[in-house]
């Protein structure tokens, strides 16, 4: 049986076969993660955002090293500037060397991180400094609500068409 250590507001660990584990990164990370290249169109990142129901991508690099962000809030701000997103590239707009953390960074930590900056969202990186997940503002908010609610069925992001 697993139970839920608070803090005044956040579940800050776990307590299992009577051991104590502070929740870090890895336990509320999304580790399915889609993430951009320098190259990829400012157009392809707005559609990837809307279609996978994100708020930002990392930008790796080819060893998959994080080196940017690229969130709505970067696309709008482009087109308020009358910029074409086919003509943008990730490496145009994006937020470069964006605070990551590593796997192992407490949850408390990580939300302070996501208050002070102001970000919402934070890539996880492992010992290679190699991205492995992010963890959103949602990922904090579901894990800290999935012991009192159970979901039923799947969350379409699309209305059908009839």
């Amino acid at each position: 049986m697993m139970r839920y250590v608070y803090d005044k507001f956040n579940i800050i660990g776990t307590i299992k076969r009577g051991r104590f584990f502070i929740t870090n990164a890895h336990d509320v990370m999304t580790a399915s993660v889609v993430a951009a290249r320098q190259s990829t169109t400012a157009m392809e990142i707005s559609a990837k955002l809307l279609i996978g129901d994100f708020n930002g991508l990392p930008v790796i690099d080819v060893d998959a090293k994080v080196i940017g962000i690229v969130t709505a809030v970067d696309i709008l701000r482009a087109l308020r500037q009358g910029r074409s997103l086919d003509g943008l590239r990730a490496a145009d707009i994006m937020t470069r060397n964006p605070v990551v953390v590593n796997q192992n960074t407490e949850i408390n930590e990580i939300i302070e991180i996501i208050l002070q900056k102001s970000i919402i969202l934070v890539p996880v990186v492992d010992e290679r400094t190699k991205l492995v997940g992010v963890v959103g503002r949602l990922d904090i908010l579901q894990y800290n609500l999935n012991e009192k609610f159970v979901t039923i069925g799947h969350r379409s992001s699309f209305a059908k068409s009839t």
